[in-house]
């Protein structure tokens, strides 16, 4: 399977609001604080229990409620993650970074109607934020609305022409719609912002091939498969890119690679693989 687009989850600053006077709202700012130092401290669960009992003391704390959306998603819980920041919007409703996040967790969700609302809000408020602009082109996408998707990420590009991970998503996006030298550009850039970025080299490799550049294709793959040998999808392409090159015997070689490590999940791929050895071998004849 192609290795999609990386969402971005980024971290905010806690947002600030003036305390209402009493004793609730006292006792409230103190399991705040708790759960500030525990998540701080890596106790993600301590610092949820704690964020949760200042939001049931004083449901009008709009920064406890980021907080313990933000620890919810670190935690695997979406739905939780998206309640909260949905808390937060409610009260703050020009907080930017509230639309941002929750247009993140609804990516993650698979709710991508309300993730493009959030997050064309977010890149209203901040248009600057391009981690929002590259989800809010994933999520454009996913509802098969790519060309939208490329405009949106081609403008802030113009605007962000060295943001590594905008042009990451907006290549794959040309890439999906066969757009390949354009795609090929982006990621090649990306690449050279980036080196040591695996997923970037994964997906400029993908993009060679679309474009039958084969021989600038393979470097790519070998780069990529040092740190993931077993990645049989990448295994395939590399294969084939031998393949197309006539490097027979080196086709061979990574065509047996490919079948190690797909024959316990795939058995018919595996069989497929089986055949293109058995037919470069007979072919050297």
């Amino acid at each position: 399977m192609r290795t999609p687009f990386r969402l971005i989850l980024a971290t905010f600053a806690v947002l600030t609001v003036a305390l209402p006077n009493g004793a609730r709202a006292d006792e409230a700012e103190g399991h705040y604080r708790m759960g500030l130092a525990l998540k701080k401290k890596g106790d993600l669960a301590g610092a949820a229990r704690e964020v949760r009992e200042a939001v049931k003391l004083r449901p009008d704390h709009s920064a406890a409620w980021m907080t313990l959306g933000s620890l919810r998603r670190d935690q695997n819980d979406f739905p939780g993650s998206h309640d909260a920041f949905e808390q937060a919007i409610k009260l703050t409703p020009k907080h930017q970074p509230a639309y941002a996040l929750d247009g993140a967790v609804l990516i993650r969700m698979k709710k991508y109607d309300l993730a493009v609302e959030r997050l064309r809000t977010a890149t209203q408020l901040d248009k600057e934020d391009m981690q929002s602009v590259g989800n809010l082109g994933l999520a454009l996408r996913q509802l098969g609305k790519t060309k939208e998707a490329i405009e949106v990420m081609e403008e802030a590009a113009r605007r962000k022409p060295d943001d590594a991970e905008l042009l990451n998503n907006l290549g794959v996006a040309l890439r999906r719609e066969r757009r390949y030298e354009e795609a090929v550009a982006y990621l090649e850039h990306a690449v050279e912002l980036r080196p040591e970025d695996l997923a970037l080299r994964r997906n400029l490799a993908i993009a060679l091939r679309g474009l039958e550049r084969y021989k600038d294709a393979i470097p790519q793959y070998e780069r990529v498969l040092e740190k993931e040998p077993k990645a049989a999808d990448l295994l395939s392409d590399l294969a084939n890119c031998y393949e197309k090159m006539g490097e027979s015997q080196k086709a061979v070689g990574v065509y047996k690679r490919y079948v190690a490590a797909i024959q316990a999940s795939d058995a018919a791929a595996a069989s497929r693989g089986q055949e293109r050895i058995k037919a470069l071998e007979q072919s050297a004849f």
